[in-house]
């Protein structure tokens, strides 16, 4: 969709907003979008973002969450992604701290995917972190998911029940199993592939 003199045009494919994501939201009319990927700042300091204090934070991404739910369709999902927190060493889940201020607005949790990447920074004061969450929130039951264009390889393809009514027959889907909650993906650094300017890029397979 594409913002064009604060008409939506849906017919659009793709629009780049450089700007606060609250000014967006503001221009967007009731139940318009189908579907929220996003990843927030997660309130450390990085240069595309202003430390403040953790209830300030939260307020500022209730604001967010509000909105968002208010211009997804009742059919829609929200998949909010995020990491932890971090005050003096000691890690704050943000997806715990975030999950009442969804479920205040109504949104129902289907997954709490766990996005597991083998590199990053070396902790020595405790386990290396190695891994982010994604909370997958629809607006109502009546959502949307298609799980067969996402599914993968089955450990074991060709294995059929060995008795019962259906002996001989496949035990297991031709499609490909469902892939979990579970995705182990690289994460974007200095020589990745796909690396850009972005200073918090996510990989393309992860979206």
């Amino acid at each position: 969709m594409v913002k064009i003199s604060n008409k939506w045009n849906s017919d659009s494919i793709l629009c780049l907003f450089q700007g606060d994501c609250l000014e967006l939201l503001d221009s967007i009319p009731d139940a318009a979008i189908q579907l929220v990927v996003t990843s927030p700042p997660y309130n450390i300091g990085k240069k595309y973002e202003k430390r403040q204090p953790l209830d300030e934070y939260i307020d500022w991404q209730k604001k967010v969450i509000t909105e968002c739910c208010r211009v997804l369709k009742k059919s829609g999902s929200i998949c909010w992604q995020v990491g932890n927190y971090i005050e003096n060493g000691e890690i704050i889940p943000l997806d715990i701290l975030l999950y009442p201020v969804f479920a205040e607005s109504g949104l129902k949790l289907r997954n709490r995917i766990i996005w597991h990447f083998g590199h990053g920074l070396h902790s020595s004061k405790r386990f290396s972190g190695r891994y982010e969450v994604i909370l997958w929130f629809t607006k109502s039951d009546e959502y949307i998911f298609n799980l067969d264009p996402v599914r993968i390889p089955q450990k074991y393809p060709n294995k059929k029940y060995f008795k019962g009514d259906k002996k001989g027959e496949l035990s297991c889907n031709p499609l490909g199993k469902n892939p979990s909650d579970v995705w182990n993906i690289p994460n974007v650094k200095a020589n990745h592939i796909e690396k850009t300017i972005h200073p918090a890029q996510f990989p393309v397979e992860m979206v």
